[in-house]
């Protein structure tokens, strides 16, 4: 083949001209579909611009050789694939000496040393120039940024596909009787999802392999299916099969079928478009989920089936009528988690109304005088703060912002009580500017601060004193504020000499105490003690009408919790109080185990004797487990069949503490697999932080009646990450 020489006329407009039409294809980009669009669309351009007759581009796996995608215009398959597989062998721009095209010119796609792909143009009469070799290596620079961007696209695509391919495999699954219509419908749906030829499906029957269902659009002969059947036979992994005998347009792809411990049967999979790694990924995906429903199905059609083995991890899970497995797929109410994976991605946040309504009723027909003022610290997802408004609850904040968030979401100000140990003289003026409801303090100086502001603003503020009752309660060290040594609150000599001095505060209406001895409380008797302290303490000061109990209501995080109830504090605290009004600020017990935070398996890695199985969350998202040592039950969406096993589950935060937890019994679990954090309602979302430049999560929110689900905040962009920047020269 011959390289004419090119006029040097104009070379400079044509390479930009050439690169200003690479970028509007590449800026074109958003969605999957457009991705793989975008390199037909840059194939053309450049068959057109160097007046080729054909090309192929060939896209290589991410950390491997086999394709990943192959685009093709005007050549047959298999001349494209050796012309690419023979131009990713060329560093730089040359011909290809081959058998198809009397004129090829071809080029490696890399990108810092790595191989992407290769990109071939062909001509049968034309001699391609030197201007032709400029130009394929102008656009080779292009290409290489389109693949990382598309690839970016392309992962995410490919997270939905394989977790709606569960989805689905599960739902038919439930929607079948019996083994055979189930695999008529599975086949069916892969058919479709693959735009394939053939489906084969093999499954066991008197432990022979059988051809359970076919799909069979190319119309092969009984006996060249059985053929197809048996050359897959003996494969271990997912693989491309040879073209059968005839069949020069079908390529196969097959996958082998583990019910239990037997290689049972495969699925096969033929169509005349090249089969891509995503696709390979994707059918493994559901041959695993495949592998658990066959046995569901053994399981039912057994007289006397076997007890499952235990399932640690999932045993001890607090599961409950919220959050439950139906049909070996976890769901929140009557929404399958796994669906709003598929919609949403991961990590999310999940919440659940219904189940956030019917703790802070539990607390009402409790304590059914009591004023209920919700805890904003602990979650305020802006629909969780606007469902309990709306059922009668106020709010208790420890922050400006907080007080901000609560009144957007319909809190009134008479129902606002302004906590916290630090309150800045911004914050109070805020507060008081606003006829905040109740105004809780914290150390001496404080006093005089709220009274400046007040007078300053001509108001009287009603104000409660948070009494430290140097009381340890029964829970985590980390979170237990009662006791001497801890930040919080007045001591008892502080109290009474604001209060024997309160002629001084002329514009502050001391009517409260206020205390909290610590959160996640295990018993009632330290709430009882301290208590009875208080009481003691405020029978001097005919003022104190009001007891602020704090919250401190505990949540069950696992199952073998024995938790006391709403109803045993009220039977140990109610007789007491005579005739003091009464305020209580729950925040974890209303909305712990309403929320669940789902996260999907990035790898599974041996490190020594330990197995780690590292997920897409991290301490970013959830900080409770590496702040306070704290346990949260991990469960899958959708277990595997096989024995449990010890694992560590880890996020990818690049910190040692980023482990949510250690050695706990696990079934099979693998690359992809989705997984569920239990019981992080509370103190979850509020705590995420954009710690490595990662970005916050969404906050998806299932209605009352626990059938809908909807984005009440959406996941950050990078976008957010710089939103605040100040350019250097504005």
């Amino acid at each position: 083949m011959q390289i004419s020489p090119s006029p040097q006329t104009d070379q400079q407009n044509d390479a930009l001209n050439l690169t200003l039409a690479l970028d509007r294809i590449r800026d074109s980009v958003g969605l999957p579909e457009s991705a793989a669009q975008m390199f037909s669309d840059i194939l053309r351009l450049l068959v057109q611009h160097l007046d080729a007759d054909g090309g192929a581009l060939i896209l290589l796996e991410e950390r491997g050789s086999e394709p990943e995608a192959v685009i093709i215009d005007n050549l047959e398959q298999g001349e494209a694939l050796d012309l690419c597989r023979a131009a990713i062998l060329q560093e730089t721009p040359a011909p290809i000496e081959n058998p198809y095209w009397e004129n090829a010119i071809g080029t490696q796609i890399a990108l810092r040393s790595q191989s992407l792909g290769g990109i071939i143009l062909v001509s049968r009469q034309k001699n391609f120039t030197e201007r032709s070799l400029r130009l394929l290596e102008v656009a080779e620079k292009q290409i290489d940024s389109a693949i990382i961007q598309a690839r970016t696209i392309w992962k995410l695509a490919q997270r939905e596909r394989e977790l709606k391919a569960l989805h689905t495999v599960s739902q038919l699954c439930s929607q079948h009787e019996n083994q055979d219509s189930f695999l008529n419908a599975l086949a069916q749906y892969l058919a479709d999802d693959f735009n394939a030829d053939l489906v084969l499906i093999t499954a066991p029957v008197s432990r022979r392999s059988t051809i359970r269902s076919v799909i069979n659009h190319r119309k092969l002969a009984p006996e060249a299916l059985i053929k197809l059947a048996n050359d897959a036979a003996p494969i271990k992994s997912v693989k491309i099969l040879p073209t059968p005998t005839g069949q020069t347009e079908l390529l196969l792809l097959a996958a082998p079928l583990n019910a239990g411990t037997l290689q049972d049967g495969d699925v096969i999979i033929g169509r005349e478009a090249w089969f891509t790694s995503g696709d390979q990924r994707l059918i493994a995906a559901v041959v695993s989920q495949l592998d658990f429903a066959l046995n569901q199905f053994d399981r039912i059609n057994t007289p006397t089936p076997l007890p499952a083995p235990p399932i640690s991890e999932i045993e001890r899970a607090p599961l409950n009528h919220c959050v439950r497995y139906i049909d070996g797929q976890l769901y929140c109410n009557e929404v399958s988690l796994s669906q709003i994976a598929i919609e949403h991605g991961t990590p999310s946040y999940v919440y659940s109304l219904k189940q956030v309504l019917e703790n802070y009723a539990a607390l009402h027909n409790a304590f059914p005088k009591a004023e209920i003022h919700f805890s904003v610290k602990s979650n305020n997802n802006p629909a969780i703060l606007a469902a309990l408004i709306a059922a009668g609850a106020g709010v208790d904040t420890v922050s400006a912002g907080e007080i901000h968030l609560a009144r957007k979401a319909g809190a009134k100000a008479e129902d606002i009580v302004f906590a916290g140990v630090g309150k800045t003289i911004g914050e109070l003026y805020y507060a008081i500017s606003r006829n905040i409801g109740w105004i809780n303090i914290e150390n001496p100086a404080e006093v005089t601060a709220v009274n400046v502001v007040a007078a300053e603003q001509d108001v009287m503020v009603r104000v409660a004193l948070r009494y430290n009752p140097d009381v340890t309660a029964n829970t985590n060290k980390r979170i237990a504020t009662g006791h001497h040594a801890a930040k919080f609150g007045l001591t008892e000599a502080d109290v009474r000499q604001i209060l024997d001095n309160s002629s001084q505060f002329p514009n502050i209406r001391f009517e409260g105490l206020h205390i909290h001895i610590g959160s996640q409380l295990g018993d009632t008797a330290a709430t009882k003690q301290a208590l009875e302290n208080t009481l003691a303490l405020a029978k001097a000061y005919p003022s104190i009408n009001t007891l602020n109990l704090g919250g401190g209501f505990p949540a069950a995080y696992a199952a073998s919790l024995h938790l006391p109830t709403p109803q045993e504090f009220a039977d140990s605290i109610l007789p007491l109080l005579g005739n003091m009004r009464l305020i209580l600020e729950p925040g974890r017990s209303i909305v712990a185990d309403a929320g669940i935070l789902l996260t999907r398996v990035q790898y599974v890695k041996q490190q020594g004797d330990k197995t780690f199985v590292l997920t897409d969350a991290g301490m970013t998202e959830l900080i409770r487990p590496m702040l306070y040592g704290a346990y949260q039950a991990i469960v899958p969406l959708s277990p595997r069949e096989g024995a449990p096993k010890p694992v560590t589950i880890a996020g990818p935060v690049c910190e040692s503490t980023d482990v949510f937890s250690e050695d706990i019994l696990l079934p099979p679990i693998e690359p992809g697999d989705y997984l569920a954090i239990l019981t992080t309602g509370a103190y979850g979302a509020v705590m995420a932080s954009n710690y490595n430049a990662r970005l916050r999560p969404p906050e998806i929110v299932i209605d009352e009646t626990g059938k809908q689900a909807f984005v009440s905040r959406r996941r950050e962009t990078w976008h957010d990450l710089s939103a605040r920047d100040v350019p250097e020269n504005p």
